[in-house]
């Protein structure tokens, strides 16, 4: 990623936490935060009105139990350097050059993974400042990814480090500095921030991969060979299946835009989303 890239995304970063503080010198009436279940600690959110507390314990096993078996199976997947050759994708460059999307993998592998964890800590902890310490474990995995995908699919600079452990000192340092409901108000919205750049991100990756597909014959292209698609026969009976390009994108496309559709309707419906 450019240093231009990052001063921009920096700056975008200073001047939204700016905006929140100048909320600070307004007096405006909010609804006092109610107590987390089993710590006690104030929440994000406000005591609710015909709450269906046994459907939200529901919801939550359903999503650990889902997002754990997710990042387990992801990280089998990618922990198998000895792939065959019809499951390995790559990032094309302009210059003719490609790179194996093996960071790529491993990164969206990481962020099932860490959102499991974040998920169990929601249960238990309830949304608040103690749960964001877990909570930003997710949401830098999707910042991870942005940076990778920024640099062409590899790290390439020590930046990259750099700015992933800044992004992490700010999003918890002002959970903490913040009171409520501005802390909650940060998190949720740095947290769409990149929720809606990855979106947008994948979007374009689709629709460039379409375009170069279309240029290319089929002979140049990956997983159109039939000798390649087709198993061998030391293969086990149930393995992943190859989805033809691009439309193995079209997946990320949905998930990503699941992910919005899910964040929305909990900040706009908050007693329904989450009963």
């Amino acid at each position: 990623m450019s240093c231009r890239g990052c001063a921009a995304i920096t700056f975008s970063a200073v001047l939204l936490s700016l905006s929140l503080l100048s909320f600070t010198l307004i007096d405006l009436d909010f609804p006092n935060a109610a107590p987390s279940r089993f710590t006690g600690y104030p929440s994000w959110h406000p005591v609710f009105d015909h709450f269906d507390q046994q459907s939200y314990d529901t919801s939550s096993f359903f999503l650990m139990i889902s997002l754990t078996l997710s990042g387990y199976y992801s990280l089998q997947w990618v922990s198998h350097w000895d792939l065959p050759k019809k499951f390995i994708t790559y990032f094309y460059h302009e210059n003719g050059s490609r790179i194996p999307a093996i960071w790529f993998n491993n990164s969206i592998a990481y962020y099932l993974s860490f959102t499991s964890v974040s998920g169990i800590a929601l249960f238990i902890l309830d949304t608040g400042k103690l749960w964001s310490t877990f909570g930003v474990l997710h949401n830098v995995w999707e910042v991870c990814i942005l940076l990778l995908l920024a640099q062409g699919g590899k790290i390439t600079s020590s930046l990259f480090y750099a700015f992933v452990a800044f992004y992490v000192m700010l999003v918890n340092v002002l959970n903490i500095v913040l009171p409520w409901p501005y802390d909650a108000i940060w998190f949720k919205a740095q947290g769409l921030c990149s929720d809606y750049a990855l979106f947008i991100v994948f979007v374009r990756i689709y629709f460039a991969t379409r375009e170069y597909v279309k240029e290319q014959s089929s002979a140049q292209l990956p997983l159109t060979n039939e000798d390649d698609i087709s198993p061998a026969n030391d293969e086990p009976s149930v393995s992943p299946k190859v989805i033809q390009h691009p439309n193995q994108i079209l997946l990320l496309l949905f998930a990503s835009f699941t992910h919005i559709m899910g964040n929305a309707a909990a900040s706009i419906f908050p007693v329904d989303a989450r009963s």
